[in-house]
């Protein structure tokens, strides 16, 4: 009896009510009923809301049902939609929700979830309770015109920058995890993403299935959803399973830092050197989690190349990844044998060897510009410099040396580009003098400092002799300016306006000197 339509518009009559009322009586269990834009029944199931997800998808398949379906359940439940039970149906991509709650034989209350149109509310998705049939058939959010949804659906067919939603979470105090989403958002701006919205969660301990509590995280699901939101993304690395978890939750794509870092990475690289190093980094960020790549790597992938007519296609995807990271693993070797053959030709003209180090955007480019009168590319943008450059240059009319600039360092950097740019971190270690560049203007340089030490540490490369060079002096005031000379004691310049840069050669003059000194007495 279902199976006639509701009406033109999907407007519910009296008589379609009492029909689904008397089923409800006679079963006893919730009704579901997935009704297109001309009113006709697509899909009826019986059991609980949050449960419309998988059924959509056995019915419908991967196809995109945004605005073309609506859902209409009948319960004798108390309450209204809960949390779990929205994202389940927004997952489902259904226009609108309309939940016929049953208070007793003769009396039904109508609870219709939509998308919240106040601007000025918390509340992005809502609920609204019709105690009369008529009243909830007038009202514009459900009583829709098929002709005017077409046309709308129609004009958001263009194209458009990718939005996303990004999610921190942290385990210290309130200001670092607000410099962590800071941080997090000029990654993102970086690869011209558009950020519609943000979420963030102090924590004494990350969860260890969805990294951020469960009620947190519906919360974000909603809020992304009602945002426009593509992808969501982490302030922290995801494991393979969290990302797995999380990914069961939404059809959002489920992305974390480390992902972004390595987008970045291979925007900016140019060189073939750079591309090999990204690669690899890229490929064993993604054999841990290929078992959550969707459902199409579970099918059987039979034909040339296979182990057999079993064969899955993730297993295909496994071993094709091992025997690429294994090529990549050779490639970067002999990177590294060439690289050492060139510092031993150095080696022989006995020339001091500094290198840049620092934060990225810290500005080591600009400073190497200024320095060795290059002209290696300068930008805002974070790790716009992978490959290292080295440049002879005078720092005074007596002392030569050799100058090298290197990829920025970040927070957390992640384990798998530390182990892939090895062949780089190389270059730094064979290093007389690394020279620590410092953005002054940042409110949190002193936390970047110690991140960059932590990084030092991580490369066992903290014992090198080190001198801190405190850039972009142009950018604060002068009592900030004194309090780093007081404090620190070390070169302050602005490599932009060519401020201070006299300062910073004498410096490094008088540990070349220093250093000369040591091997004479050394070598008598």
């Amino acid at each position: 009896m279902f199976r006639k339509k509701i009406s033109n518009q999907a407007i519910i009559s009296k008589e379609f009510l009492n029909y689904l009322s008397d089923a409800h009586n006679i079963i006893d269990r919730n009704i579901n009923l997935v009704i297109n834009l001309r009113g006709k029944i697509d899909l009826i199931y019986i059991g609980e809301i949050w449960e419309v997800e998988d059924y959509t998808v056995l019915k419908f398949g991967e196809k995109d049902i945004r605005n073309s379906k609506r859902l209409i359940t009948i319960s004798k439940r108390k309450n209204e939609f809960q949390k779990n039970e929205k994202v389940s149906l927004i997952n489902s991509k259904f226009l609108n929700y309309l939940l016929i709650r049953r208070a007793s034989l003769d009396k039904n209350i109508f609870s219709l979830c939509t998308k919240n149109n106040d601007k000025n509310s918390n509340q992005f998705w809502k609920i609204q309770n019709f105690n009369d049939i008529n009243t909830l058939n007038e009202e514009s959010s459900w009583a829709f015109s098929e002709k005017n949804t077409l046309k709308k659906k129609v004009s958001k067919v263009r194209k458009s920058r990718e939005k996303i939603y990004l999610v921190g979470v942290g385990t210290t105090n309130k200001k670092e995890l607000a410099n962590s989403m800071k941080e997090l958002k000029e990654l993102s701006k970086s690869l011209d993403k558009e950020v519609v919205g943000s979420n963030s969660q102090l924590r004494k301990s990350h969860d260890t299935k969805t990294l951020v509590g469960k009620g947190f995280l519906l919360d974000v699901l909603l809020e992304a959803e009602y945002l426009g939101a593509h992808k969501i993304i982490f302030n922290k690395e995801l494991l393979p399973f969290q990302s797995k978890e999380i990914s069961k939750l939404t059809y959002m794509e489920v992305s974390d830092r480390t992902e972004l870092i390595l987008e970045i990475f291979k925007k900016n690289a140019q060189s073939k050197e750079a591309h090999v190093q990204i690669e690899l980094a890229r490929l064993k960020y993604e054999l841990p989690r290929i078992a959550g790549s969707g459902k199409n790597f579970s099918q059987i992938g039979g034909g040339i190349s296979t182990k057999g007519p079993g064969e899955k296609k993730i297993e295909q995807r496994r071993r094709y990844l091992r025997k690429r990271i294994n090529l990549l693993e050779k490639q970067i070797n002999a990177l590294s044998y060439r690289r050492k053959q060139n510092r031993s030709k150095r080696e022989k003209n006995e020339l001091f060897s500094a290198t840049l180090i620092g934060y990225t955007c810290a500005g080591k480019s600009t400073l190497f510009n200024r320095l060795t009168k290059s002209s290696v590319i300068e930008s805002t943008k974070p790790f716009s410099t992978l490959n290292p450059t080295t440049r002879k240059t005078y720092i005074s009319d007596e002392t030569e040396i050799l100058l090298s600039d290197t990829v920025g360092f970040i927070t957390e950097l992640p384990e798998d580009l530390i182990s892939s740019f090895r062949a780089t971190l190389e270059e730094i270690n064979q290093s007389d003098l690394l020279i620590h560049i410092v953005d002054s203007s940042e409110e949190n340089f002193e936390e970047k400092i110690a991140s960059v030490e932590d990084t030092l540490i991580r490369t066992k490369l903290i014992d090198h002799k080190r001198i801190i060079i405190f850039n972009k002096i142009d950018l604060i005031n002068n009592e900030g300016l004194n309090y780093l000379r007081e404090r620190f004691q070390q070169p302050c310049v602005s490599s932009l306006k060519n401020r201070g840069i006299q300062d910073a050669r004498s410096e490094i003059e008088e540990i070349v000197k220093s250093s000369f000194k040591k091997q004479k007495v050394v070598n008598l």
